[in-house]
């Protein structure tokens, strides 16, 4: 069995999520699939995809290893990811896929499928099994008045995943590595009016997104770091040179002299030529 099913571009434009392809194979050894990073084929440059077997077996490689996938386990890939699967020859697996986009998907999946796939095991089956038949239903049928109930069915599905799934894979290369690399690149340039956007950019990431990694990793939020390089780089300044506070205030990326001896003494719990006094014949 081999079926595909296309949905029209919904009326209401802002769904939290919606299908644009979905289907299933069954008794098919040959399913295999090999896309390029950032590949168009199929929109999946903009689209996530979703994949969960029901019975039988097949493999998804990343990373330079391959891992075997069986009944109640799954992948999601997310936008513009290298994608690379298969069904096994000799035991074909019966598996069911939605590709889908949406408004704040990053929020609703929590990130998952972003930095590489998102492979999963299911805790409890059959009512994901009934959501992924009810939308196939759906799709089957399709007419204007199903758009809801599409998208809420997809949207039950994502997030019963989310509650009764547990990850069987860890990337090798780790987000934080991206976010640390940003924020090197951040600290290095801190006297330039860096924006959370434009950081978020250096990572590849959107700014919410990018906020959230950038918290967990460091401890600390994106401006709460900013501030903190500026003040490393000023206590540098005020202790091994004769500038001014105006002047310093400037070099290290703030506005005013006024914010900048605020924030100073804030974090330092003294002004900064009272710092100076202490630091500069040390």
């Amino acid at each position: 069995m081999r079926e595909h099913i296309f949905l029209p571009k919904p009326l209401f434009p802002r769904h939290v999520c919606f299908p644009d392809f979905i289907g299933g194979y069954s008794d098919f050894p040959e399913h295999a699939v090999s896309r390029e990073y950032r590949t168009k084929e199929s929109r999946m440059d903009r689209l996530y995809n979703l994949h969960i077997v029901l019975h039988g077996k097949g493999y998804l490689e990343a990373d330079g290893q391959r891992y075997e996938l069986t009944r109640g386990q799954g992948f999601l890939y997310g936008p513009g990811l290298r994608q690379v699967y298969r069904s096994d020859a000799g035991e074909p697996w019966h598996i069911r896929w939605v590709h889908f986009f949406g408004e704040r998907l990053e929020e609703l999946l929590d990130g998952k499928g972003l930095d590489g796939p998102w492979l999963f095991a299911l805790t409890d089956l059959p009512p994901v099994e009934a959501l992924l038949d009810r939308l196939l239903g759906l799709g089957r049928s399709y007419q204007i008045d199903d758009e809801y109930s599409v998208a809420g069915t997809l949207y039950e599905l994502l997030a019963r995943l989310q509650e009764t799934s547990s990850r069987l894979n860890v990337p090798a290369s780790s987000a934080a590595d991206r976010i640390r690399t940003a924020a090197n690149y951040v600290r290095a340039r801190s006297r330039e009016p860096f924006t959370i956007e434009q950081a978020a950019a250096l990572a590849g990431y959107s700014a919410h997104h990018f906020s959230r990694r950038f918290s967990a990793t460091f401890g600390q939020s994106f401006p709460d770091f900013l501030l903190e390089s500026r003040l490393i780089h000023a206590k540098r300044l005020l202790a091994s040179t004769q500038l001014s506070v105006k002047q310093i205030a400037l070099e290290t990326g703030f506005s005013q002299a006024s914010y900048f001896s605020s924030c100073f003494r804030r974090e330092e719990g003294m002004t900064p030529l009272q710092f100076r006094n202490r630091h500069l014949y040390l």
